[in-house]
């Protein structure tokens, strides 16, 4: 693996980083998801981007034995 350091604005990576906490990934699995999503030939879109999240945090779900650790049931989310 290759680090790469890059100076952006404080925003920016603020903003980067509070994405990647709401997918629940570490800041650099985020940036390449978000790329593999951004490289997709002709399927820049948003909506794109998003399935290409969701496929990525399937994966990482499913290699990891679909944990169901802190797991809400169908009940639990429709009595809020």
């Amino acid at each position: 693996m290759t680090e790469l350091t890059v100076s952006v604005d404080d925003r920016l990576a603020d903003q980067v980083a509070e994405s990647a906490r709401r997918y629940g990934l570490p800041v650099d699995e985020y940036v390449q998801r978000v790329l593999r999503a951004a490289e997709t030939p002709g399927a820049p879109d948003r909506e794109e981007r998003a399935r290409e999240l969701a496929r990525g945090a399937f994966r990482q779900w499913d290699e990891a034995g679909r944990p169901e650790a802190g797991a809400m049931s169908m009940a639990e989310v429709f009595s809020r």
